[in-house]
């Protein structure tokens, strides 16, 4: 699968660029398939029609028009979609790390050392961040030009407005910590159905790297660790009253006779049989 590299694949759409900023009117009829996508830079993305679903190492969400996200650089599954006849759109502001790193000093803070660190900032724009997002609309129809110091007011205003409503987060999301656990990618994306390409390509590593140091880690190979380890959660539910009707599709099966085969294979016993024990 290609890996798409922004903000570079976004160069032939609608955009301002000043230096290490851009601005992006960013449009495409879009589609539910997962892309993997390198962000070589920060990203603020507001979607004006359809829906984002990304996926990150520790976290995953759904980002529609109304809520905004604060993407770090590193590597994310992406699917874009529109639902209506009109194309995905949204409005993006790329930036380098090291403006989001200075505007957290300027305020006095440092970045917060935390083992869970943020994959993303997911929040609900207000009525300024809606103004700035049509400001930006604008000037990029007009075809502004902005120089590097106006563009990085325009970024530090953004800044602003959610260092205001969110500032613990914003100052999280650029620690300088930016390893990330494979234990982390795995356990946070069991019930994404991600592909081992794209476990491995979250956890920043090549497929034979990721099958390695996954073996190291759990002494099993994944897909064996992955199927047991969804099968034990699915034994919790069951002990709670779930149906495996109600659990097999969550669970990655194509239909509740593979999931019944796979859980006995597992246990010994079918899932009715199970919960006739409890």
């Amino acid at each position: 699968m290609e890996i798409v590299q922004v903000p570079n694949a976004a160069l032939s759409t609608q955009m301002i660029v000043a230096g290490e900023i851009f601005f992006v009117n960013y449009q495409d009829k879009g589609s539910p398939l997962r892309s993997r996508v390198m962000f070589n830079s920060c990203a603020f993305s507001f979607v004006q029609n359809g829906q984002k679903n990304i996926y990150r190492a520790g976290e995953n969400s759904s980002l529609t028009r109304g809520y905004g996200m604060l993407i770090p650089k590193g590597n994310s599954i992406i699917a874009e979609h529109s639902a209506t006849a009109d194309p995905y759109a949204s409005t993006i502001v790329f930036f380098p790390p090291h403006i989001g790193k200075e505007f957290i000093l300027s305020r006095n803070r440092t970045a917060l050392n935390r083992v869970n660190q943020p994959s993303y900032i997911h929040f609900k724009t207000n009525g300024y961040i809606e103004e700035y997002i049509r400001n930006v609309q604008g000037l990029i129809d007009a075809r502004q030009i902005l120089s590097v110091e106006m563009a990085t007011l325009k970024v530090h205003e953004l800044l602003t407005a959610v260092y205001e409503m969110i500032p613990e987060l914003l100052t999280s999301i650029f620690d300088t910590q930016s390893n990330v656990s494979l234990k982390t990618v795995v356990e946070n994306n069991l019930f994404n159905n991600l592909s081992l390409d794209e476990l491995a390509f979250l956890s920043n590593r090549s497929l034979s790297s990721f099958k390695r140091d996954f073996e190291k880690t759990y002494g099993v190979a994944p897909q064996r660790y992955i199927r047991n380890r969804k099968l034990e959660i699915a034994c919790a539910e069951l002990s709670k009253g779930k149906s495996a009707s109600d659990l097999y599709l969550e669970y990655g099966y194509e239909n509740i006779s593979n999931f019944n085969t796979a859980f006995k294979r597992k246990y010994g016993i079918t899932p009715a049989v199970f919960q006739q024990t409890i």
